[in-house]
């Protein structure tokens, strides 16, 4: 996923310059000086990694002032004047971790809807209309009324971060090395953690497991609910054979089939089947069974059964285009062989309540002052995963055992 960043300071400024240069401009045009820095920076014409003497960048730049707007929580924009360092380098640190971030390979993005929602808990209402079943209307007859009930599901939040110092004795030392290798691990944590926190959620890891416990990805009425169950008519009525199947692991196309029948039979609000377009079904399996699974995708036959057309193969009927199928070596950390079969993005919701925050100070700071830090960057996201429904995402486990449990 492409993920776009953005300061909390915002200042009016660039070309291919030297050092020399680019201090006079931001002193003879200090409102327009980044407008020109951010979109060579942009353009890609200007990265972190080409600034070899970050020494010298901070002598030509930190007692140079330019304006701003910092964005104050409950009051809005304020003007200030601050050292043209940390806001310079500030965007050439958010480029980097932008760059590191959507360097990390995820499929997370493959499995859910996106959502933006600034409150802590979302409600979010799913009305289904409730037919009379009427097969025909007579002559002079009304016409029959549909009803509407909500069923209601709590999507919650979950905020983390990470912050970055860089002492003033290390840009006196010039040390490129390491402060690169900490803005790129910056990216590459948060990529990672969010990665993590997504295939948990899908796969129910915590509230599907035999002892359930938070967090739970269905929350039906803000009550958390066990996602996946083999019980008939659970978590719900609408999933009359449950929405997970024991003893299937993944071995040829009749596991396949398993998966098939158990999504062809779940209901609407009027007790009606699904119908559940082939075109959108995914299938999500760990590494280690990638292989088996891109070998029956493969096989225009079924193995073993000559001249028998496999259904699952190229041609198939029910065939699984490979950019459908879904795997990432992270989900054996969940489990090596639990596999999920249906229509993600229709069931999940990942909402981010703070996309991604991004701070800089620098050295007209108290931290300057007490501990000679000459530059700090924070990075903040908020997101969480939510279920809105039940009937399009089915697990299948090798014996009856949860992940979790394994």
């Amino acid at each position: 996923m492409s993920i776009k960043f953005s300061s909390d300071i915002n200042v009016s400024g660039g070309q291919g310059l030297t050092l020399l240069e680019i201090r006079e401009i931001a002193k003879a045009e200090p409102k327009t000086f980044m407008t020109r820095m951010a979109k060579l920076i942009d353009q890609k014409k200007i990265s972190l990694g080409q600034f070899r003497d970050m020494r010298g960048l901070f002598t030509i730049l930190s007692d140079v002032q330019v304006p701003a707007t910092l964005d104050v929580m409950g009051v809005g924009t304020r003007a200030i004047m601050t050292s043209a360092f940390p806001v310079f380098t500030g965007n050439l640190v958010i480029a980097a971790i932008q760059e590191a971030y959507n360097g990390v390979p995820t499929i997370g993005q493959e499995l859910v809807t996106e959502i933006d929602d600034n409150k802590k808990v979302t409600t979010m209402a799913s009305v289904y209309a409730l037919d009379n079943n009427v097969e025909e209307v007579k002559e002079l007859e009304d016409y029959p009324e549909i009803s509407a009930s909500e069923g209601k599901v709590e999507i919650r939040h979950k905020k983390n971060g990470r912050r970055l110092s860089i002492s003033s004795e290390a840009i006196q030392e010039n040390d490129i090395a390491d402060i690169t290798s900490r803005v790129n691990a910056l990216g590459e944590i948060m990529a990672d953690y969010i990665e993590e926190q997504t295939l948990r959620r899908v796969t129910d890891h915590d509230g599907s497991a035999s002892s359930a416990a938070e967090p739970y990805v269905y929350r039906p009425e803000g009550t958390g609910t066990a996602l996946f169950s083999s019980t008939a008519n659970t978590p719900g009525t609408r999933a009359p054979s449950g929405t997970r199947i024991t003893s299937n692991a993944f071995v040829d196309e009749t596991d396949l089939e398993n998966g098939r029948i158990r999504l062809a039979s779940m209901r609407n609000q009027r007790e009606k089947r699904i119908s559940m377009p082939w075109s959108e079904v995914k299938l999500l399996v760990p590494d280690a069974v990638v292989g088996k699974v891109l070998k029956v995708a493969n096989s225009q036959y079924v193995p073993g059964v000559e001249n028998e057309v496999s259904n699952w193969g190229p041609g198939g009927k029910w065939r699984i285009a490979p950019e459908r199928i879904v795997s990432s070596p992270k989900l054996d950390d969940l489990s090596t062989s639990a596999w999920y079969l249906g229509i993600p993005q229709r069931q999940f919701r990942r909402k981010w309540k703070l996309r991604m925050e991004y701070v800089t100070l620098g050295t007209d700071t108290e931290s300057y002052l007490r501990r000679g830090v000459a530059f700090q960057a924070r990075i903040a996201w908020d997101c969480e995963i939510g279920a809105i429904d039940y009937v399009y995402w089915v697990q299948n486990l090798a014996a009856s055992t949860a992940p979790k449990d394994e």
